[in-house]
């Protein structure tokens, strides 16, 4: 896999002895050279169009042709669009395979919304994936001979290792209500533990790098 671009490509010339339009011209090329550069790179990597964010002078969406002399572009892209592609692929692999249920159980929520496995992300999404089988737990704590060391805990630290410069991967327990109307929320504090299900959440991170 190709190396995926940084989650925010920042381009400014601060250090530039340009002044005034000609400066900003030089920045408005150089924003549009950077974007192209890292969408080339990510969609290499992925194999499809990353989506993305392009934030002038602190503002979203602003076109880069409104950036000022010595401003700053930020281009952010859905970068842990591989990550959640690459964990869908490793809870698959880690799963017991006896009966094909418990495989063909993990859901992929977005924003505690379930959605499609294959869906595409936004820059800002936070993905979660979960088992609501009955046993899932059990699975955690080594009751099948064909997992026994679990499979959520185990991929989420696969997942880390491969993808945790550039995204969170927190592994952890959670009660889900409301898979009737096909969105998801944890209950209140203080659920019981028994009814929680184990799962593993993705999100881009957060650190601005600057040039």
């Amino acid at each position: 896999m190709a190396r995926l671009q940084s989650f925010r490509a920042q381009v400014d010339l601060a250090k530039s002895r340009l002044l005034g339009e000609t400066r900003r011209q030089m920045l408005v090329q150089a924003a549009r050279e950077a974007h192209a550069e890292a969408s080339a790179i990510n969609t290499r990597a992925l194999g499809h169009p990353v989506e993305s964010v392009t934030i002038v002078d602190g503002r979203r969406g602003a076109p880069v042709e409104s950036v000022k002399a010595g401003g700053v572009v930020v281009h952010l892209f859905a970068v842990h669009q591989a990550a959640i592609e690459f964990t869908a692929e490793t809870l698959s692999r880690l799963s017991p395979w006896d009966t094909g249920l418990y495989e063909n159980s993990h859901l992929l929520l977005v924003n505690g919304e379930e959605v499609e496995w294959g869906v595409t992300v936004g820059v800002d999404d936070v993905a979660t994936f979960v088992n609501l089988l009955p046993y899932a737990r059990r699975l955690e704590q080594g009751w099948s001979d064909q997992a026994p060391d679990g499979v959520y805990e185990v991929a989420s630290e696969i997942v880390r290792a491969r993808f945790g410069n550039i995204v969170n991967v927190r592994f952890g327990y959670r009660h889900f209500v409301g898979r009737e109307a096909g969105s998801y929320r944890p209950t209140e504090a203080g659920a019981k533990r028994a009814a929680s299900y184990p799962m593993i959440e993705l999100s881009p991170k957060g650190t601005r790098s600057r040039r």
